[in-house]
C-alpha cells in the first residue's frame, strides 16, 4: 500500500468497516461500484489480503484524483476517466500494465485499438471497463417529411449537407443539421462535433488530420484538415443556416435536440452512443423498446469528407478506465486487483447488465451481447476509431477549440479564426512546439 495516503482516505475506510492498514487502496467513482467491489472481493478471497476502498461521488472526482496524485498521495489503484491517462501517464504517475499481457490469459481479448485508447509511446497504462462511440442521431420524422429514404447513411460531408438543406427546406426547422459548437458545450463541442468533423477532412497519413503531429510532438497550429473543419462549421451555422446558433448557447443543449429528434423538429444531431437511452431518458427508465425506438429515431456513421485519402468515417472513443499508481509500493499485486476488476466471470456480467458497449472481443462476441441489436451494430465502428490528444496541454487547446466554433457562430471569418488559433497556439507553447502543414 502507498503509505502516504491522506488521513481523509483512511477516514473514509474506517466509516466503510474497512481497516486503515489494508494491504492495498482503490478509489473508484460510486457509480461503477458494481463493477469493481466484486473485483475486489474476489481479489481478497484469492490473496487473504485486505483492500482499503475509497468510493466517492461524480461530483469533484476528477480534481481529487489530480490532487492526490500531485500531492503523492494517491491510492495504488485508481479509476480514471480516459481524458486524464495520457496526461498522468506522460507525467509519471502511472504504472505500465503491459507485462500483465505475460501473466493474465484474458489480455489477448482486448484489440489493439482499445488498447491504443490508453497508451503512450507504445505502453499501456489503463484498461478500459466500457468505451463509447460517435455518430450523427436523425430523425425518422423528419427525413420521411422530406422524402429520404431510411435507414440513411451519407457517404461524404456533400451529401450530409445536401441531406440537410432537405430538411430543412421540406419542414423548415431552423436544427436540420446540429454539430456541436461554442464554449457552453464544453468538451462535447470538441469531442462530438470538431474532432469529428476534423478526423475526416483529409488523410491519417502524417497526423494530417489531427490536433496534433504525435511523432513530433506538436500542435498543428494551421492546415487543410483545420481550415476544412472551419469552412463546415461555417456553412452549417453562417452560409447554408443549417443550424441555429443561439441553441448552442444553452445551458443544456441536449435538452433542445433530444425531444426535438423525436419531434422532428430536429432533423440530424451529432453525439454518441449513450443516446440511445437518453433521447428518451439518460436514467434508463421509461425507455421504449429498442425496435419502437427505431422507428423514431435512427444513427449513421459520421461520414468523412470525400477528400482523396480521407477515411470512410470517423469516430473518436471515450470511457472509464482502471490504472495503477506509478507510487505504489505493491505494483505486482496491484496488477493482480486489476486483473481480478477486469476478470470476464464478473466483467461480463457487468456489461451486460448495465448496457456497456464492450471493449473486449470474447465478450462482443456472445449471444447475450450480440442480441442487443443496437450495440451489435454500433459496436464495429471502433474498429475505425481513435481517441484524444489528452495531453499535458490539451485541454488548453480543446478550450480553444470551442472558443473558435463559437468565434463561426458569431460570424467571424474562417480566415481570421484559422488565424487567432494558429497565434494563440504559439503564445501558448512557443514557436517551436506548433507546426504547420501546407496544402
Amino acid at each position: 500500500m502507498n503509505t502516504k495516503l491522506l488521513s481523509s482516505a483512511a477516514a473514509a475506510a474506517l466509516l466503510l468497516g474497512t481497516a486503515a492498514t489494508a494491504d492495498l487502496s482503490i478509489m473508484y467513482r460510486s457509480q461503477f461500484a458494481s463493477l469493481i467491489e466484486p473485483g475486489i472481493e474476489a481479489y481478497e478471497a484469492a490473496t487473504g489480503e485486505a483492500v482499503e476502498r475509497i468510493p466517492l461521488p461524480n461530483e469533484g472526482y476528477d480534481n481529487r484524483i489530480a490532487l492526490d496524485v500531485a500531492s503523492g498521495t494517491a491510492p495504488d489503484v485508481l479509476h480514471i476517466d480516459t481524458g486524464m491517462v495520457q496526461r498522468l501517464s506522460a507525467n509519471g504517475d502511472l504504472l505500465p500494465l503491459n507485462g500483465m499481457a505475460e501473466t493474465w490469459d484474458q489480455w489477448q481479448f482486448y484489440p489493439q485499438r482499445t488498447l491504443d485508447a490508453t497508451s503512450l509511446d507504445g505502453k499501456v497504462y489503463a484498461l478500459l471497463t466500457d468505451t463509447d462511440a460517435r455518430m450523427l442521431w436523425y430523425s425518422v420524422k423528419a427525413f420521411e417529411a422530406a422524402g429520404i429514404e431510411t435507414p440513411w447513411k451519407p457517404q461524404t460531408w456533400d451529401e450530409l449537407l445536401d441531406t440537410a438543406r432537405k430538411v430543412k427546406e421540406a419542414t423548415g426547422t431552423e436544427n436540420a443539421l446540429v454539430v456541436p459548437a461554442g464554449t457552453k458545450n464544453e468538451e462535447a463541442t470538441t469531442m462530438q462535433g470538431f474532432y469529428m468533423v476534423l478526423l475526416g477532412a483529409d488523410t491519417p497519413e502524417g497526423d494530417r488530420n489531427r490536433l496534433r503531429n504525435r511523432d513530433t510532438g506538436q500542435w498543428i497550429g494551421k492546415s487543410p484538415a483545420l481550415r476544412r473543419t472551419f469552412e463546415f462549421y461555417e456553412t452549417i451555422y453562417t452560409t447554408d443556416a443549417l443550424a441555429e446558433p443561439g441553441d448552442q448557447y444553452s445551458s443544456d443543449v441536449g435538452a433542445i435536440m433530444r425531444p426535438g429528434l423525436i419531434s422532428g423538429e430536429v432533423g440530424i444531431w451529432a453525439s454518441g452512443s449513450w443516446e440511445n437511452n437518453c433521447i428518451w431518458d439518460c436514467g434508463g427508465t421509461d425507455i421504449p423498446p429498442q425496435a419502437e425506438r427505431d422507428k423514431a429515431v435512427y444513427w449513421a456513421p459520421f461520414p468523412g469528407s470525400g477528400v482523396a485519402g480521407a477515411p470512410a468515417y470517423s469516430n473518436i472513443s471515450a470511457g472509464w478506465t482502471v490504472g495503477v499508481s506509478a507510487a505504489t509500493d505493491q505494483p505486482e499485486e496491484a496488477k493482480a486487483l486489476v486483473a481480478k476488476i477486469f476478470d470476464r466471470e464478473t466483467f461480463e456480467p457487468w456489461v451486460i447488465e448495465n448496457g456497456r458497449m464492450a471493449v473486449r472481443t470474447d465478450i462482443a462476441e456472445t449471444p447475450a451481447y450480440q442480441s442487443d441489436k443496437f450495440f451489435s451494430d454500433v459496436t464495429p465502428l471502433n474498429d475505425q476509431t481513435t481517441k484524444r490528444d489528452a495531453v499535458p496541454g490539451y485541454y488548453f487547446v480543446s478550450a480553444l477549440v470551442q472558443q473558435s466554433t463559437a468565434d463561426i457562430l458569431d460570424g467571424i471569418s474562417v480566415d481570421e479564426v484559422m488565424e487567432t488559433y494558429h497565434e494563440t497556439l504559439i503564445d501558448e507553447f512557443g514557436e517551436d512546439q506548433v507546426m504547420v502543414i501546407e496544402d
